[in-house]
């Protein structure tokens, strides 16, 4: 990816996280500007033409889609890519699951293999899942043991998922539904589940609870971990009654996901 002469936009208040960006940009060769906040942001996205805004979502989560907003109605942007950073335990602003532009979001602190991911995926949206692959491939690490199972029934997060997964050295399989789970962890003892909550047909916890009845009767038991956008208490709560172990928040780094296989 060529980034020489593509300019991106910084909103972000907090001039640490400002300054490691800024320079991890630098380096990929992408000239940056920097806002300290939303109002500043579209006043210098009406005067200069970019190619990509990078923008811290607040401390409540909202301010991300506000300048996404207010982007369209007075800087006159009418398509833009856009990658919203979140802060640690910020949650995701629910606007955006209706958010008609190309997004993408990358829960801080920061880590570096997957914002380049996800700038590639922005800034170039046809590469192939092979092409983005070789682009930010490092060594696998070589703790990793066993085959992950990934239940999730989006396509585009089953390859980023299963990027992740890859690059903490585990081999893996994808089940795009909960039948299909139950039915391969028949097969195979998976040491790890990542199982994603809803899914069309059987969801995530009516899959698991089939699965921790077969292993009932095995000597096997798979530490199963939902993958959810939904953090509230009630969604919490089903997932260990039906039987799981763990529960990642989406969008998490691959740092998060390493404290999980172990």
């Amino acid at each position: 990816m060529n980034n020489k002469h593509k300019k991106i936009l910084l909103v972000e208040n907090q001039q640490k996280i400002a300054e490691t960006l800024k320079n991890e940009l630098v380096s990929q060769e992408f000239r940056v500007s920097i806002s300290g906040s939303v109002e500043k942001g579209i006043l210098r996205a009406k005067a200069y033409q970019f190619d990509l805004f990078i923008v811290n979502c607040g401390e409540d989560g909202r301010a991300g889609f506000s300048f996404a907003s207010k982007l369209k109605k007075e800087a006159g942007y009418s398509n833009f890519p856009i990658l919203f950073t979140v802060n640690p335990k910020v949650k995701v602003d629910v606007r955006l699951r209706k958010f008609n532009q190309l997004f993408d979001i990358l829960r801080l602190p920061l880590d570096i293999t997957e914002l380049k991911i996800r700038l590639e995926r922005l800034l170039n949206p046809d590469a192939t899942y092979e092409e983005i692959h070789e682009e930010t491939s490092e060594e696998k690490q070589t703790w990793a043991t066993g085959k992950v199972l990934l239940v999730e029934d989006n396509v585009l997060n089953q390859k980023v998922l299963g990027m992740f997964i890859s690059k903490l050295g585990f081999e893996y399989d994808v089940a795009g539904n909960g039948q299909v789970a139950v039915e391969l962890s028949e097969k195979t003892n998976y040491p790890y589940i990542l199982m994603d909550i809803y899914m069309p047909g059987m969801d995530g916890p009516e899959a698991t609870v089939k699965i921790r009845e077969r292993e009932k009767t095995a000597s096997h038991r798979a530490k199963i971990i939902a993958i959810t956008a939904n953090e509230s208490e009630e969604s919490v709560k089903r997932c260990y009654d039906s039987g799981m172990d763990d529960y990642l928040v989406k969008p998490f780094t691959l740092d998060v996901l390493k404290e999980k296989l172990v």
